[in-house]
């Protein structure tokens, strides 16, 4: 085989690897996944900035930070990134600076006994961009709701515990 012809395929393979790795993206929960400890959270999850994540995340347990750096994630109508947490297996989730698009039902959902601090995100054309259950206990600050389809934050049951400030 020549020398040019091997380059040549060599170029070809090179470009399809390119090409179905930008085409495919990063996953969150890929990057969840591969996330360990730090600043005093069980897992310290960095996204890059002006990345576009895909796909959705389910916590039920541990304290989670995700350090947005402006990144979106792109739920591409999935279920979102949601929080589930009994007495038994506590579940908090810290974000700030991420974009959260797409969702087919929620941006983001609390359940059972979670807790959580949302600030600096932006929720764009979820059903909901945030919705917390049960006995959940949030603080969202500077955040933005734009084109969610049903409700920008919704809070169902009478034990929910929620603080707002400074969103819109």
């Amino acid at each position: 085989m020549s020398y040019v012809l091997s380059m040549k395929l060599y170029l070809i393979r090179l470009i399809s690897i390119l090409y179905i790795s930008i085409v495919s993206g990063t996953t969150l929960q890929s990057v969840f996944d591969a996330a360990g400890p730090g600043d005093g959270y069980d897992k310290y999850v960095v996204l890059e900035q002006d990345m576009i994540y895909t796909g959705e995340v389910g916590i039920y347990e541990g304290n989670i930070f995700i350090e947005g750096n402006g990144a979106i994630v792109d739920l591409n109508e999935g279920l979102g990134i949601w929080v589930y947490a009994e007495d038994e297996y506590p579940a908090n989730l810290d974000i700030e600076f991420l974009t959260i698009i797409n969702g087919g039902y929620n941006g983001l959902t609390f359940n059972g006994s979670s807790t959580g601090h949302i600030k600096n995100c932006n929720f764009i054309e979820n059903a909901f961009g945030i919705q917390i259950m049960d006995e959940v206990t949030i603080s969202v600050e500077n955040c933005n709701f734009v084109s969610n389809n049903q409700y920008g934050f919704a809070a169902r049951g009478v034990g929910t515990e929620f603080e707002i400030d400074y969103s819109n």
